[in-house]
């Protein structure tokens, strides 16, 4: 047992169990002569992307990035100028204009899911290229809506293209291309980047929207994601590879060298993890491919049966008998969810007595506090879920459990308690927009920590099915958030602030209470879990 994580009963080392340092230990169990394991260990193959070079690698994640910040924007793009929306197309209710982002995440959590199946018949390359298309042609569409009925459909199509970015590039991509040791902070950086941007929309979107108009929003957004396009093109290949296939040795990391190592006897049956992708050839082709191939960097892209599309679609939901997935879809559920929860109601509240905000200046509210708050949360929860989990492997004879990930969650716990609690006796008590902007940035950070754990966490127990797990979180959170559409203003009008901010409060709180569990019992889980070849 380590750090009070069961062993199992049969003594296995499941997915996920990995040997990241090699260490030797002298009389006085003082450690020494340290290498870190190469996880998953790179092949002989130079089409490998784990053998791509520092600077591809950070080009494919400077793209992965950008592509984080421009899907992030869409949500909250409209939410200073939602009584502006409600006015101009005569709508009766704040529900309808709530809706156009309810829409907007019950077609984003459609598209994580089939984002992830499909990529393992047509790859990643071809999902990221189609997606972004459909992100500039969507964009345009609801700059030119003259209907109300029009800008939601083109809501609908935005959800459906923006799945790529989410269901992908945070969890398989970076899988793919990155070891276990370097994820940790990827991962923090990623959900940065996606929760930075969502609370930094609204204050430029509020003044886009005074100054020029919502419609300008969306076509400033159209060139940012045209930019993306081009990045996608230019910097993100394949990484998908067959690494059942090719052969690879045992590689560590000692002083900065790379060198070849044979492991003790006591650590052999610890397997690196595998990322697999079936479709994509290790070898050449006997024939050059198409001129379009080569253009669009598909020229080693081999589709086969795409009978088996509509099984790949399906299957993908057995894993939700996994306990490790439905912590994971039930905490991102909530964790998440707070995002949307703020920007369906601050014009409710902000607006009104005795706040009287301009929609400037909501925009700045729910947008700088939690811009601060959420960027140092995801920064610090990378760099932390990174360096604590290391520790204890070093601490436990350089074997690394996924649950050490897990850990983080205790101090995302306690400030989200003070956040959300916090803003609910804030705005009941009437106090100040700054006392409020204060746990609007606690809530936020601990928004930041939450869900880089949770993907963090992930990610190491679901190994190649990280992305389809992901996907399946992206699909019931994103149905938790629509439901919640119809009945947040409406509850907030009908209960108050307190009884509110309380609610979704303690809801997280209970949630978040099962990590104990899971840590405690997660070795023993997913040794049940392969056994059961859930994730096969």
């Amino acid at each position: 047992m380590a750090f009070g994580v069961l062993e199992d009963a049969r003594n296995a080392q499941p997915l996920g169990t990995t040997l990241l340092e090699s260490v030797s230990y002298n009389g006085s169990d003082q450690r020494e002569n340290a290498r870190i394991i190469l996880v998953p260990q790179p092949s002989d193959s130079p089409k490998d992307p784990l053998n791509m070079s520092r600077l591809r690698k950070e080009l494919l994640f400077a793209t992965i990035i950008l592509g984080a910040c421009a899907t992030g924007v869409i949500g909250p793009l409209l939410v200073p100028g939602f009584s502006v929306i409600a006015g101009i197309f005569h709508l009766e209710s704040l529900t309808k204009v709530t809706l156009l982002n309810g829409s907007l995440v019950m077609a984003l959590g459609v598209s994580s899911y089939l984002c992830s199946c499909l990529a393992v018949v047509y790859g990643k390359r071809l999902i990221y290229l189609i997606t972004s298309i459909m992100l500039v042609v969507t964009c345009c569409w609801g700059a030119a809506a003259q209907s109300y009925s029009s800008l939601l459909a083109s809501r609908i199509f935005q959800g459906l293209g923006m799945g790529g970015f989410f269901a992908l590039a945070g969890t398989a991509s970076i899988n793919d291309v990155f070891f276990v040791h370097e994820r940790g902070l990827r991962v923090g950086l990623w959900n940065f980047a996606v929760i930075v941007s969502v609370n930094l929309t609204p204050v430029i979107s509020g003044y886009v929207i005074t100054r020029l108009s919502w419609r300008w929003s969306f076509w400033l957004l159209a060139i940012l994601f045209g930019v993306l396009q081009g990045a996608v093109v230019l910097l993100f290949p394949e990484t998908t590879f067959d690494r059942h296939q090719a052969h690879s040795s045992t590689v560590a990391i000692h002083g900065g060298q790379i060198e070849e190592l044979k492991l003790a006897d006591d650590t052999k049956d610890i397997e690196p993890a595998v990322e697999l992708g079936v479709d994509y050839k290790v070898g050449s082709s006997s024939q050059p491919a198409p001129l379009w191939r080569r253009a669009l960097g598909l020229q080693n892209l081999e589709i086969k049966d795409q009978s088996r599309v509509l099984k790949l679609c399906v299957t993908p939901l057995l894993i939700l008998r996994h306990p490790a997935v439905i912590w994971g879809s039930a905490m991102w559920s909530v964790v998440f969810t707070w995002v949307i929860i703020q920007g369906a109601v601050a014009d409710q509240i902000f607006q009104a007595p005795p706040y009287n905000m301009s929609t400037v200046a909501v925009g700045n509210l729910v947008g700088i506090a939690p811009m601060i708050g959420s960027a140092l949360g995801t920064f610090i929860g990378g760099w932390a879920c990174d360096a604590i989990s290391q520790a204890m492997a070093i601490r436990n004879k350089g074997v690394f459990e996924p649950e050490f990930r897990l850990v983080i969650m205790l101090p995302f716990l306690v400030v989200m308690i003070a956040g959300s609690f916090g803003l609910g006796l804030a705005i009941h008590n009437e106090l100040s927009n700054i006392v409020c902007a204060v746990f609007l940035a606690l809530l936020n950070f601990a928004v930041g920590v939450g869900c880089t754990g949770i993907v963090a966490y992930s990610n190491d127990a679901c190994q190649h099915r990280a992305g389809e797990a992901f996907g399946i979180a992206m699909l019931v959170k994103s149905a938790f958030a629509f439901g919640l559409t119809f009945m947040l203003n409406d509850y907030l009008a009908t209960h108050g602030a307190l009884v509110f901010f309380f609610t979704w409060g303690g809801l997280t709180v209970g949630v978040t209470a099962t990590t104990l569990p899971l840590y405690v019992y997660g070795k023993q889980i997913r040794a049940w879990a392969e056994r059961k070849q859930m994730l096969h």
